[in-house]
């Protein structure tokens, strides 16, 4: 499987305030990456880099192995960009649109955006100006899923849809999508979206990728587990890999990463009265991951 998408050693900063410093993260082709971090950290800047919307200060980034220039465009005839907020000539109609972006994509299915105009229940002669922020959004992806794109990049793109067409569109077209190989990267901070959908993980925080790994392999890595004690939790507990712990009583809860058997030998060797291990959502991964990170 090859690469689509290499960033390497990339900064950024605002005046004083650096946002991303030496980041890197590669992208092969036909994977759903989900890329999860707080407002603020950075997620949309790295975006509006890829895009060539604004330039890095360091760093490089290459497309098919191209290097990516700021304000270049040519590679863009194959990346579909959907941000949280689409910008659209209000005069235009969305037929108007919808043939403005034909003569611009060399992969154009007139077919398919006249499907998602049905499937999103939207009138191609309606003037742009009278939609909502969510039809404009739904018209986003018809542009940006028409255009049939090596490479998807949406930047929190569900916020402001109805919850049918959120749920059509993370279940059935992301997965649509990926099973015909369009590669994904998929940026938000409403992590419940990714639970399903994503092959990659990456969660941004403080400037970095603090975790850039497969996503089953962090799922099942990743465990809670509950330790009983007979009477108090001792001092110093002296087991590998806690991302978070939380105390009360004689009951340690800790979330552990990776997870593999020299763990239970250092339960065991505590004399527990009894513990158990439980998996962890994709949510609480972030905030463990976030957690062990703030400190």
């Amino acid at each position: 499987m090859s690469e689509i998408l290499n960033i390497i050693n990339l900064d950024k900063s605002f005046g004083q305030k650096k946002v991303l410093e030496n980041f890197n993260m590669t992208l092969q082709e036909g994977k759903v990456y989900g890329l999860l971090g707080n407002n603020g950290e950075g997620k949309t800047t790295l975006i509006r880099m890829i895009m060539g919307i604004i330039p890095s200060n360091k760093g490089e980034i290459f497309y098919k192995n191209q290097k990516i220039e700021f304000k270049h465009s040519s590679y863009k005839k194959e990346v579909g960009y959907i941000p949280e907020e689409s910008f659209f000539y209000s005069w235009m109609t969305i037929k108007d649109l919808l043939d403005l972006n034909s003569s611009f994509y060399p992969k154009w299915n007139s077919k398919k955006a006249h499907e998602f105009l049905e499937r999103f229940s939207l009138n191609n002669k309606v003037r742009i100006r009278t939609l909502s922020r969510g039809m404009k959004l739904k018209l986003g992806l018809i542009v940006a899923l028409a255009s049939e794109p090596e490479l998807l990049i949406l930047d929190d793109p569900t916020s402001g849809i109805d919850v049918p067409t959120r749920q059509d569109f993370l279940k059935g077209i992301i997965r649509e999508l990926s099973e015909a190989g369009t590669t994904i990267l998929f940026s938000t901070h409403l992590i419940h979206e990714l639970e399903k959908i994503v092959d990659h993980l990456g969660i941004l925080h403080s400037k970095h990728l603090i975790l850039d790994e497969d996503y089953q392999k962090v799922k099942n890595a990743a465990k809670r587990v509950r330790i009983t004690f007979k009477d108090s939790v001792p001092e110093k507990i002296g087991i590998d890999g806690v991302l978070k712990e939380q105390r009360e009583g004689n009951i340690a809860d800790l979330v552990i990463y990776p997870w593999d058997k020299v763990m239970e030998k250092q339960i065991e060797a505590l004399s527990p009265t009894r513990w158990d291990i439980e998996p962890l959502t994709l949510e609480e991964i972030f905030i463990s991951f976030v957690s062990k990170n703030e400190k």
